[in-house]
């Protein structure tokens, strides 16, 4: 009698325990399916506020003046949480202090002897280029700007390609791969990914100086963490390393949610009249003997 109500019990709680666990749907190749258009548009920023100090979460008044500013900017959540930063790890929400003796790295270009930035448009800044955008938006770490901060995933069996709307950045994943060792860099780093259960782990080293994170390049190192929570939530963990840089690794989390449309067209070179003006002003600046 007591097994027949044990088993009674049973059956009653267990449909409601399995509807807490979210099992996202499998791709054709078996994998957790990622795909489709998501964003990460909201005025959360990376670093949380000197004056919050160890707060992680917005009080409600916060929150409501917050999310009145635009529904398609919204503080960003985290199981249901708004949260004060994307920056968990340390607990205070910023970037770590730099290691004893270092000092930040501030190339962006790889000028040679007697070179100058206006020397040419293959030296202009890779924004200006329509090369990447800026605010580091297509990643990694991914962080969203004002707009186009939309993003698209494709998964085949050995691959994932994030495609990002502005600018139109393919970041794509060799899945159960190797870095490279050919000494290239390419512009968003080298990103490698493999499966640990539901979760997508993506870790890119090899980054440029024109990708260049906080300061750190040469030895930087970004995983990334992929997990789909639920129907319309992809939550993103990052961790970010370099011990020549920072005393210790540090990251955090947030959610992406799904986009309010597919991936549009960026046409960032049609009318762009930024770089021509920018190497005429140095040309006659040159032509009147000005540095």
């Amino acid at each position: 009698m007591r097994l027949l109500a044990a088993i009674v019990l049973f059956t009653i709680i267990a449909p409601a325990s399995a509807q807490d666990i979210y099992r996202a749907p499998r791709t054709y190749a078996g994998q957790p399916d990622l795909q489709g258009a998501w964003t990460n548009e909201s005025v959360t920023r990376l670093e949380r506020p000197v004056e919050m100090g160890e707060r992680l979460i917005l009080t409600p008044e916060e929150t409501a003046e917050v999310d009145k500013g635009s529904k398609f900017r919204p503080a960003m959540r985290v199981n249901g949480q708004p949260r004060t930063s994307f920056i968990t790890n340390p607990a205070n929400g910023r970037v770590p202090p730099m290691t004893p003796g270092a000092v930040p790295d501030l190339r962006r270009y790889t000028l040679k002897p007697g070179e100058q930035v206006t020397d040419g448009p293959e030296l202009q800044a890779v924004d200006d280029r329509c090369i990447l955008p800026i605010g580091f938006n297509a990643g990694p770490v991914m962080l969203p700007l004002p707009n186009n901060s939309n993003y698209q995933i494709i998964q085949t069996a050995d691959h994932v390609v994030i495609l990002v709307e502005m600018i139109h950045d393919a970041r794509i994943v060799r899945l159960n791969s190797r870095h490279r060792t050919d000494g290239q860099r390419p512009y968003l780093g080298d990103s490698i990914g493999w499966w640990e259960g539901d979760t997508l782990v993506v870790e890119t080293t090899n980054f440029p100086p024109e990708q260049m994170f906080r300061g750190s390049w040469i030895n930087l190192k970004v995983t990334e963490r992929f997990t789909r929570t639920g129907r319309n939530q992809l939550l993103y963990r990052f961790t970010v390393e370099d011990p020549t840089t920072w005393d210790q690794p540090w990251g955090g989390e947030y959610e992406f949610r799904p986009a309010a449309g597919p991936i549009e067209e960026y046409a960032c070179r049609e009318g762009e009249v930024s770089m021509p003006a920018m190497l005429l002003a140095a040309r006659r600046r040159e032509a009147a003997g000005k540095e």
